[in-house]
């Protein structure tokens, strides 16, 4: 990279004087001064092979400057480059695409939830040297990124990426002697260009934010809706402790009217005439006499217009469109809306939270790029942890809205998708895997058992079809089967959501049979990272390792035949060896000749592991 001038490293306007000239080398970066502000660019390298770039401005005038632009750049060499970026939409996150860099590229989130569009994520590849560089942010704001040829004159040629808060309606105001911290950059190269080396990043996010846990949760919501009862509830909460789940968790619905719950959202007070009928206390009791932990659904960012919370405290909220928003950069709403919630938690005695946020914040009239919000929103999370040790706490957003690594220091888990087809969600597996540690990312089971399904060949075979949701509210299904199931459980908590007195007693039996050695694994699951070794229409290839790669076990997902069996080539280690399917096998061979696993059928699984002797 290209680091001679403090153009090349920063992007920087406001109310200054220019910011132009040569940087001044420290020992882990650079820094620029002139005669109102200081730039600081200070850079630590994990032994990950991560990069972790963090960039400040500070104000050292005796005057308040405004900063109009603010973002970190990287200045490479002129080549031929593509370009990978990610969108994410409702029940469909993650989608992510290569494209050449022909002029310039640009990609920018506006909404107050992290990933809503654009995720915090960029790659580069040079075709000409076959080598590449993944970019992350870290943003506690809105944010964009810019990547761009740059022609000056006929001897400058350059690609620039710059990063940073979204300039947007941005017009921060830096007070004398204070500064702002722009967000984090990790960064590192790669040349596999399936998967951008994403175990780099998976090893340096288990090392500086290791799991704490990856529970198996059961939800309400897909069993049926929020039009739940005590007695329904209870029979869930008895196959949930058949199967071996860990978190027993309520989902939307449980206050207010059961059609117009959404109407009281912000108030946080269990329906009496409704829903659980005030019996909630009872069912936290049985869900722990059964050996498992209560759980509870808030979407504690957003009140209704209608709620006693708003109509109490507007001053409180930020409006928009028909929607408040806690302004979480006061620190008296702050006060207000975590007294609400502390109460629930000791009444209820709830150990897991599924914090959800269903509506779109995405101006600032502060023109702050929701800076602050960001700040009282971390202190939030960091007093519910501080005040609840142990609690888990699961990041929704209308899915995956903010499944980012901006949210890892605060979180225990992502709800994916709201989409639950399973073979959706393992597309939206496969691609967050690229930005995000497989151990974050919740699978869900939404499942259904139809026994004696007919007609089948041969005529009077009895046959048992397993049906899975294939949307967000059971409008579409499409059939699995346990083998496919059973491999795609893995790499993450494991999350059911569904009628389980409408399973079979076969399905259920098999649930706890994986559940079970799910269990058994965890502690490898907890500290894995995955490759992607194979990634076609028609044919997934994971990988997932331990980082000294002695434990490693292959998965291969057919989505259509077109073979019988693949040819994958882990990552090992060239000097051990390992037992497959009791032979040993010399790492040396494996990587010169791969590793067979199955590749026929529709939709169908296979599994190898690879231990060393």
């Amino acid at each position: 990279m290209i680091t001679n001038t403090v153009y090349d490293i920063f992007t920087v306007f406001g109310t200054f004087e220019r910011v132009s000239g040569l940087l001044e080398k420290t020992e882990h970066g650079f820094k620029y001064k002139n005669s109102q502000i200081e730039l600081i660019s200070h850079v630590d390298r994990h032994s990950s092979g991560v990069n972790i770039r963090k960039d400040k401005i500070v104000n050292i005038s005796n005057e308040p400057v405004n900063i109009n632009t603010l973002l970190s750049k990287f200045t490479l060499n002129g080549g031929e480059y593509e370009v990978y970026t990610e969108y994410s939409e409702w029940i469909n996150e993650s989608m992510g695409e290569w494209q050449p860099l022909v002029n310039g590229i640009y990609g920018a989130n506006e909404d107050i939830r992290a990933n809503v569009g654009t995720n915090p994520f960029v790659a580069l590849y040079n075709t000409q040297n076959s080598k590449g560089l993944a970019f992350h942010i870290l943003a506690e704001s809105t944010f964009e990124y810019r990547v761009k040829k740059q022609f000056v004159d006929s001897d400058h040629k350059s690609v620039t990426i710059e990063l940073g808060i979204s300039s947007d309606n941005f017009n921060y105001t830096l007070e004398a002697g204070k500064e702002l911290n722009l967000p984090t950059i990790l960064y590192y190269e790669f040349t596999n260009r399936i998967d951008l080396d994403a175990h780099k990043l998976h090893r340096y996010i288990n090392a500086t934010q290791p799991s704490k846990s990856l529970p198996v949760i059961y939800n309400s919501w897909m069993s049926n809706f929020d039009l739940m009862s005590y007695s329904m509830l209870v029979d869930q909460v008895e196959k949930a402790k058949e199967i071996g789940c860990e978190y027993f968790v309520v989902d939307a619905g449980w206050f207010g009217q059961p059609t117009k719950w959404w109407n009281v959202v912000g108030d946080w007070q269990e329906s009496t005439k409704y829903s659980l009928k005030g019996d909630m206390d009872d069912l936290a009791s049985k869900v722990r006499h059964n050996g498992m932990k209560f759980g509870l659904w808030f979407e504690i960012e957003r009140a209704s217009l209608d709620s006693k919370s708003y109509k109490k405290h507007p001053d409180y909220y930020i409006v928009e469109g028909e929607h408040a928003f806690v302004n979480f950069a006061k620190d008296e709403a702050v006060d207000y809306i975590f007294d609400i919630l502390q109460k629930n938690i000791d009444k209820y005695g709830i150990e897991f939270i599924k914090f959800d946020f269903n509506a779109r914040l995405s101006f600032d009239s502060t023109q702050a790029s929701f800076i602050e919000y960001f700040k009282g929103y971390r202190k939030f999370i960091e007093r519910v942890r501080r005040q609840n040790p142990g609690i888990h706490l699961e990041n929704c957003a209308s899915g995956g809205g903010r499944m980012a690594l901006c949210n890892v220091w605060g979180f225990d888990s992502f709800w994916m998708s709201d989409n639950h087809g399973v073979y959706a969600q393992l597309d939206i597996f496969k691609n967050t895997l690229k930005r995000m540690p497989s151990r974050m990312l919740e699978k869900w089971i939404t499942i259904r058992s139809i026994e004696e399904f007919s007609p089948v060949y041969p005529v009077g075979k009895e046959c048992e079809k397993l049906l899975v949701s294939a949307d967000n509210a059971w409008i579409h299904t499409e059939q699995v089967n346990f083998n496919f199931l059973k491999s795609f459980m893995v790499g993450g908590p494991i999350g059911v959501s569904c009628d389980l007195t409408k399973l079979s007693k076969s399905t259920l039996k098999l649930l706890k049979k994986e559940i079970e050695k799910f269990k058994e694994e965890r502690e490898f699951w907890k500290n894995s990272e995955c490759h992607i070794l194979t990634d076609t229409k028609s044919l997934l290839v994971l990988q997932y390792c331990d980082k000294e790669f002695e434990k490693i076990k292959l998965y291969s997902y057919t989505k259509h035949s077109n073979q019988n069996t693949i040819i994958a080539y882990p990552v090992c280690k060239k000097g051990y060896t390992y037992v497959i399917n009791g032979k040993k096998v010399s790492g040396a061979e494996i990587l010169k000749n791969g590793i067979e696993l199955k590749a026929d059928g529709i939709y169908n699984a296979d599994t190898v592991e690879m231990k060393r002797a």
